[in-house]
C-alpha cells in the first residue's frame, strides 16, 4: 500500500476510532436505560397480571347482572306458579258463577215468560171484574129501584104504644086515621093491605115502642094521610106524640140524611122541601 494511503487510512481510522469512543459511553448509558426500562416494564407487567387477577377474581357487570336476571326470571317464574295455582281456583270460581247466572237467566227467562202469561191474564179477567162490576151496579140499582117501588105506599108510625092497635092493626089505623088527621070524606074508604110492627117486642117499659110499617092498597091514599099528617104538625094519640115518616130503603135514607144540614137551612129560611124518593126519579 502506497505511503498517502497508509497515512490516510491512519488518518481516517483514528477518528472513527475517537468518534466510537465517544459513543460507548452513551450506549452504555442507553443500554443501562433500556434495562431500567425493562425492568419497569416486568414490574408493571407484574403488577397489571396481579391487578388482572385479582380482577378475576371480583364478580363482574354481565355476571352480576347475569346473576340478577337469572334471580328475576326465578322469581317470575315462582310468581307464574303462584299465579297458576291461583287463577286455576278463579277459574273454576268464575266456571261456577257462569253456570249460576246461566241458570237465573234461564230462570229469570221462564219467570218473564210466566209473569206475561199472568200479566195477559189479568188483563182480561180485569176486564172481566169491569164488565162485572157495571152489570152488578146496574143491578143494584135496579134491586134499589124495585125496592123503593115496593115501599113508596108505605109509612112508618112512630112512637105509638105497644098494643094499642089491639088485634087487629089494619082496622084500627082505618078508623083512627081519618079522625086524628081530620080527612075529608074519601071517595072510597081508606084501605091497608097490611101493617104491623117491626123487631122483636121488648118486655121492658122503658124501651121505646116499636116501629109500625102500614102499607095502603092506594098509592094516593097513602100521599093525602102523609100531607095531612104536615100539614097537622103536632099528632097526639092520648096525649102522646106520634110522627109518620116515609118508609124508605136504607141506601135512599142515607143519602137524604146527607141533605139533613141543607134542608135545615131551608126550613130556617121559610123554604119548604119535598122528600124525594127513587121511584120519583
Amino acid at each position: 500500500m502506497p505511503l498517502s494511503q497508509r497515512k490516510l487510512g491512519k488518518n481516517i481510522n483514528r477518528p472513527t476510532q475517537s468518534k466510537l469512543s465517544d459513543f460507548t459511553p452513551k450506549l452504555s448509558s442507553e443500554a443501562s436505560c433500556e434495562a431500567n426500562v425493562s425492568c419497569e416494564v416486568s414490574e408493571t407487567n407484574t403488577n397489571t397480571c396481579q391487578a388482572m387477577e385479582v380482577e378475576n377474581d371480583k364478580p363482574t357487570e354481565r355476571e352480576k347482572t347475569a346473576e340478577s336476571l337469572d334471580a328475576v326470571l326465578a322469581a317470575i317464574a315462582n310468581l307464574k306458579s303462584d299465579f297458576s295455582s291461583k287463577l286455576d281456583g278463579i277459574l273454576s270460581a268464575i266456571e261456577t258463577v257462569r253456570k249460576d247466572v246461566n241458570e237465573c237467566a234461564k230462570r229469570v227467562g221462564e219467570a218473564e215468560v210466566r209473569i206475561s202469561a199472568t200479566e195477559d191474564s189479568i188483563t182480561t179477567l180485569e176486564a172481566k171484574v169491569r164488565t162485572l162490576e157495571n152489570n152488578n151496579k146496574d143491578l143494584e140499582d135496579k134491586v134499589l129501584d124495585l125496592e123503593a117501588r115496593s115501599r113508596r105506599s108505605n109509612l112508618r108510625l112512630v112512637n105509638l104504644p105497644e098494643g094499642a092497635e089491639g088485634e087487629d092493626a089494619c082496622v084500627f089505623l082505618e078508623n083512627w086515621l081519618p079522625e086524628v088527621l081530620n080527612l075529608a070524606p074519601l071517595r072510597t074508604a081508606l084501605t091497608l093491605e097490611r101493617a104491623h110492627r117491626v123487631g122483636q117486642k121488648s118486655t121492658s117499659n122503658t124501651v121505646a115502642p116499636r116501629t109500625m110499617i102500614m102499607k095502603f092498597l092506594n098509592y094516593k091514599d097513602k100521599m093525602i094521610v102523609i100531607r095531612a099528617a104536615r100539614a097537622k104538625g103536632q099528632i097526639l094519640f092520648k096525649n102522646r106524640p106520634v110522627r109518620f115518616y116515609e118508609d124508605l130503603a136504607t141506601c135512599v135514607h142515607k143519602k137524604q140524611k146527607e141533605f139533613d144540614a141543607v134542608r135545615q137551612q131551608l126550613r130556617s129560611m121559610g123554604i119548604r122541601n119535598t122528600q124525594w124518593t127513587v121511584s120519583h126519579l
